[in-house]
């Protein structure tokens, strides 16, 4: 059971910074007038956030199984963002990165009709460059 010092521990050790995430996607037109890309790519950062969380506590990543070996569809993605939210309220509080969470919420949701017309190689492609690119946007 995690306990309310592990969850203090855990958030001083994985740090986000919402304005370089925010910065970074501004400046790429990659993302251009593509909100539902800007979501993928973002919920790939938030489970890179879980993956450190883990590893914080766990010396282990256990999310990444639940990725389904990277080929992700429309709904995995919904899937995966639930998953992560339960994740993050697991390791630390309901309120950590909230303006994250938020951003992917509005960004997915008002967007879930582009979301479905993409690729599964499309989302799958912006959903693992937002895990890689994760540790960029920590603080």
């Amino acid at each position: 059971m995690i306990t309310e010092d592990d969850k203090k521990q855990t958030i001083k050790k994985v740090k986000f910074d919402f304005e370089k995430l925010s910065s970074f996607i501004e400046n790429n037109s990659v993302f251009e007038n593509k909100e539902a890309t800007k979501g993928i790519f973002s919920l790939g950062v938030l489970v890179h956030l879980v993956y450190s969380m883990q590893l914080a506590n766990l010396n282990n990543t256990p999310f990444e199984k639940k990725l389904k070996g990277l080929h992700l569809t429309p709904k995995d993605v919904k899937r995966i963002f639930n998953e992560a939210i339960e994740k993050v309220n697991q390791y630390a509080y309901q309120t950590t990165y909230k303006e994250l969470r938020e951003y992917i919420s509005e960004s997915l949701l008002t967007n879930y009709d582009y979301l479905k017309k993409m690729t599964d190689d499309e989302i799958t492609f912006n959903f693992v460059c937002g895990i890689e690119l994760g540790k960029k946007f920590k603080s």
